[in-house]
């Protein structure tokens, strides 16, 4: 560990900084949960919306979590985690992830559901649906920050995977943007 906390500590001069590499495999899991859960927020809408544009959305919505709000909780986790032992590290970042993207998915996805469900079919969510929303949330966000913390430093020398899934992730959340105002200009003209 470095005398001074501003100083950088790179272990390899090829590899990629960690906490970016941390940032693309979180976005990686919260797509991958986005895709896998999108049917299942769909449910809770009545239907009226398609799957496919409808998952766009969700992968929008996890990719600007990982990337905005995302890196504020790797801080918060790194700040926490340096001076733990180190087999206890993936927990904590994984319990930052569980808070931070359950909140998120309490207060973001909730209302982006209820945007579009109440005008689409006047459909709005029930207590019920939007504590499974935030649970689910906040399991794929544990999963997301742990899996972030352990695989980081395998996919910092792995240069082409890392810029692969980044772009993949930046092309699905455009797509998701995209899909986005579309259903909002059809719903609010």
């Amino acid at each position: 560990m470095p005398s001074n906390p501003n100083d950088v500590e790179k272990t390899t001069n090829d590899g990629l900084p960690v906490m970016p590499t941390q940032a693309i495999i979180i976005g990686t899991v919260l797509a991958v949960g986005a895709i896998s859960c999108s049917g299942f927020y769909l449910s809770m809408l009545g239907g009226g919306v398609a799957l496919v544009p409808w998952m766009c959305v969700t992968l929008a919505v996890a990719v600007v979590f990982t990337y905005v709000v995302g890196f504020a909780l790797l801080w918060c986790a790194e700040s926490f985690t340096l001076r733990m032992k180190a087999r206890f590290r993936p927990l904590v970042y994984g319990v930052v992830g569980f808070i931070g993207y359950g909140v998120w998915g309490l207060l973001v996805m909730t209302s982006m559901m209820n945007s579009i469900g109440q005008p689409l079919n006047g459909v709005v969510l029930a207590n019920g649906d939007v504590l499974a929303v935030a649970l689910n949330y906040a399991v794929f966000g544990f999963l997301a920050f742990l899996l972030g913390q352990v695989l980081a430093p395998k996919l910092r020398t792995r240069k082409p995977l890392a810029f692969g899934l980044l772009a993949v992730q930046i092309a699905l959340a455009v797509f998701g943007l995209i899909a986005m105002v579309m259903m909002f200009g059809a719903l609010y003209r």
